[in-house]
């Protein structure tokens, strides 16, 4: 019985500091969503009010008519889709080859691999800006893409080539003896069984790309090529700036991807635990 008591009262305590760190977190959110719903001289009121007297979606109705939002989130979805098309053209034949190859230097390969992470793309934007001006990309979609892909290949590599290294290769024989080619054997037999790891490496890249304002801020000056992050960024006056219509528009951005983790959550978590392998 005491052995019970202390195991619930552990339990009680796991789930009571899950709560408070869930809680910590989530404060952000709450008051950057409250405050889109409360009357504008409510926003800076003095002392702070984290309950709006009154609920109003004035400032939702506003920013439809005043900002180009609707541009914004589908300038997004195209850089972010773009985004994974590339990132998976490129990872998933490296994971995949790594996986099903021994060669010399490839333990080095993968470790070369992961030095991209090392570095924060702020470092080599000068670099980068200089790339795409010679390759003539400036102020293209492709400006955005290519930098987002090359740093979400490292993380996208690695977790592919765990899943590959757990399917087993009896699988692929048993096929090439049927007479299947190789890339039969990966299109129809290899990636339908790693789903739950493309479905996570998808979700990766598609959140990287969705909020980068770096890339966006540097390579891009037409506005009508502008993603959410540089969108809500030029809604910053020199002399005033309008902070609710400003969370008005980054709680719009935030929604498509809670709908994304909502239908794909299930896949996202088995993905990354099941591509932690160890080599």
């Amino acid at each position: 019985m005491a052995g019970r008591n202390r195991s619930t009262l552990r339990t009680v305590r796991v789930y009571g500091v899950l709560l408070a760190l869930l809680g910590i977190m989530m404060f952000p959110f709450y008051v950057m969503l409250t405050s889109t719903l409360k009357p504008e001289n409510e926003l800076f009121s003095s002392p702070v009010t984290l309950v709006p007297s009154e609920l109003t979606i004035e400032a939702f109705l506003s920013v439809w008519g005043q900002t180009d939002v609707l541009l914004w989130v589908a300038n997004s979805f195209l850089i972010s889709l773009g985004t994974v098309v590339l990132t998976l053209v490129l990872a998933i034949p490296a994971a995949y080859s790594c996986a099903r190859n021994d060669f010399v230097g490839k333990r080095s390969f993968l470790l070369s691999v992961l030095v991209v992470q090392m570095f924060a793309p702020v470092v080599l934007i000068v670099g980068l800006f200089d790339v795409i001006t010679q390759a003539g990309l400036f102020n293209t979609y492709l400006a955005v893409i290519i930098p987002a892909a090359a740093f979400t290949l490292p993380f996208n590599i690695w977790m592919l080539y765990g899943y590959f290294k757990t399917i087993p290769v009896s699988l692929e024989e048993s096929a090439r003896i049927d007479g299947a080619s190789q890339l039969q054997i990966l299109t129809k037999i290899v990636l339908p069984l790693t789903k739950p790891a493309l479905v996570a490496s998808i979700t990766y890249t598609f959140l990287y790309a969705w909020n980068r304002l770096l890339f966006v801020l540097t390579f891009l000056t037409d506005s009508a090529k502008y993603n959410v992050p540089r969108g809500v960024f030029s809604m910053v006056g020199a002399l005033q700036t309008d902070w609710q219509m400003m969370l008005t528009v980054s709680v719009i951005g935030i929604v498509p991807l809670l709908i994304l983790f909502a239908f794909l959550e299930e896949y996202i978590v088995s993905g990354l635990t099941a591509g932690a392998v160890k080599e």
